[in-house]
């Protein structure tokens, strides 16, 4: 179904390590992207307080990129990776212990609910292929990471497994927690096999913190652009399961079944992605694949019942992940300098802390205006990044990109 995978077996050792840890971040990352919100609401949060948390997880996620990013690019790839994988073993302790909501939203914005990858992660696979090889090795990344999110979701119908063998309703969600805190606990033992791509003597100040003055335009134009993207995005991706509780009454089992189907279509839209940037480039493949998830979003409120918004967001699915590993992997082609990773760090916490807010509106419009509003917000931001990514980046090219007409 995807010949990258062919080439992954190719790959060396490290970046099937990378992959591997991708696929277990994912899975654990989505469940909780299911469960999170409703299981705050059930402990008595509302709305609005939901949409806090995610402005801070944005916030504080944003910030911690951008010290990562320059940590990575200072001190080497693999010291930051394994203490990203320690963070995801404390938060999903502390979660697992704690029914306080306060505590739970505090955990939640430190250790950075449904972050799946880093800095250090982005720029060591890059550091591990070749330029050609690039662009396939993300999308093969991304690729595998999305089956271990389509798992995932499926497992968010395990807190009503546990209730029908006896857990209470809060107490179901408990064991979710601990599986977060021991694939935090195997990816580090996975990170200590890896071998550093940042010698000593190219981690010092002046090679580090360096690049030039059009990778420094490039990088402020790219910043924009993805955050523009990013604030659309955050309009309605952590309240989505919420919107199908609140407009028709589904369960968990449910939801997590649409997100694991939308999950495994999104499986497509990598191989489709991949052709796409081959054919026709990275950016207008990105660009190309935004507008029916512009369309789509505009819809979705329309629908009126669960089974007609399901079939539209199955359809979605085959477009919206498309420009992810795409723009992981043109970012890294352009900027060639070892700043890599500080680069992924400074595109993060740009538009974080663009988005961060938009969460808390979110919440206000469920609350007090309307459920609906936000999809049409996120529809108008959406077209507006595609549009500018066309016009400012449809003629720079990234490292082993040949030039089209």
């Amino acid at each position: 179904m995807f010949s990258g995978l062919l080439v992954l077996r190719a790959f060396p050792r490290d970046v099937k390590i990378l992959v591997t840890t991708r696929v277990l971040r994912s899975f654990g990352s989505a469940i909780l992207s299911v469960i999170f919100s409703i299981y705050l609401s059930k402990l008595g949060a509302s709305s609005v307080a939901i949409g806090l948390t995610f402005t801070g997880v944005a916030l504080f996620s944003a910030f911690r990129s951008l010290l990562e990013g320059m940590m990575a690019d200072r001190y080497g790839r693999k010291p930051v990776l394994l203490f990203t994988s320690g963070l995801i073993v404390v938060g999903g302790v502390i979660m697992a212990l704690t029914n306080n909501i306060s505590v739970l939203m505090v955990t939640a914005v430190i250790f950075g609910v449904g972050v799946r990858y880093t800095p250090a992660e982005q720029a060591m696979l890059t550091e591990k292929v070749s330029s050609d090889e690039r662009t396939t090795a993300f999308s093969v990344n991304a690729f595998l990471g999305t089956i271990g999110s389509i798992f995932g979701s499926f497992s968010a119908v395990l807190p009503e497994t546990f209730q029908s063998i006896g857990f209470s309703e809060i107490e179901s969600y408990k064991p979710i927690f601990m599986i977060f805190a021991v694939i935090g606990v195997v990816t580090f033992l996975f990170f200590t096999l890896l071998n550093e791509t940042m010698s000593r003597s190219s981690t010092t100040v002046e090679n580090v913190d360096d690049p030039d003055k059009d990778e420094r335009m490039i990088l402020i134009k790219w910043s924009g652009v993805i955050a523009l993207d990013i604030v659309g995005g955050s309009f309605t991706g952590k309240f989505l399961s919420y919107w199908y509780y609140l407009r028709f009454g589904v369960g968990l089992g449910q939801i997590g079944t649409l997100f694991g189907l939308t999950r495994f279509l999104t499986l497509f839209s990598y191989v489709l992605g991949l052709k796409m940037a081959h054919r026709v480039g990275t950016i207008r493949a990105t660009v190309i694949s935004r507008l029916p998830v512009v369309v789509g979003t505009i819809l979705t409120p329309l629908m009126p019942s669960y089974m007609l918004v399901a079939i539209l967001r199955l359809f979605m699915s085959l477009f919206s992940s498309i420009d992810v590993p795409l723009r992981q992997s043109y970012l890294m082609g352009v900027i060639k300098s070892r700043s890599r990773a500080s680069a992924v760090g400074v595109v993060t916490v740009v538009r974080g802390v663009t988005s961060a807010g938009i969460p808390s509106l979110t919440g206000y419009f469920f609350e007090y205006v309307s459920i609906d509003l936000p999809f049409y917000f996120a529809s108008a931001f959406r077209l507006a990044s595609a549009s500018l990514m066309y016009f400012l980046f449809k003629d720079i090219k990234p490292e082993g990109e040949k030039p089209r007409m």
